[in-house]
């Protein structure tokens, strides 16, 4: 694909099926390259949809590249600010 946006797929409160779903329609686009995020409790749920993408769909074409994890500004609570964590995937498709 002539487009070098990388799509950044946002994990949150819908099930792992829908985020693979994406992520395939993505990569049938013609993507070479995606990016999964989520924050807090959906971070399992990111990691569990990069696994499936290389292991269950496309064991030999799909790999991961950088994996950054950091925390973020939340809301204040009581006047403490409150730190979330923070996760960033890259997956891409081997080249031709």
């Amino acid at each position: 694909m002539e487009n070098n946006e990388i799509p950044t797929i946002y994990v949150g409160k819908k099930n792992m099926t829908f985020y693979l779903n994406v992520c395939l329609k993505l990569l049938e686009k013609g993507y070479n390259s995606l990016i999964l995020e989520a924050m807090g409790n959906n971070i399992s749920k990111a990691v569990n949809v990069a696994n499936f993408l290389k292991e269950f769909y496309a064991k030999d074409e799909i790999f991961f590249g950088d994996i950054n994890i950091d925390l973020v500004e939340g809301e204040n609570i009581r006047g403490v600010p409150r730190k979330i964590s923070r996760i960033r995937i890259q997956l891409y498709r081997k080249g031709d």
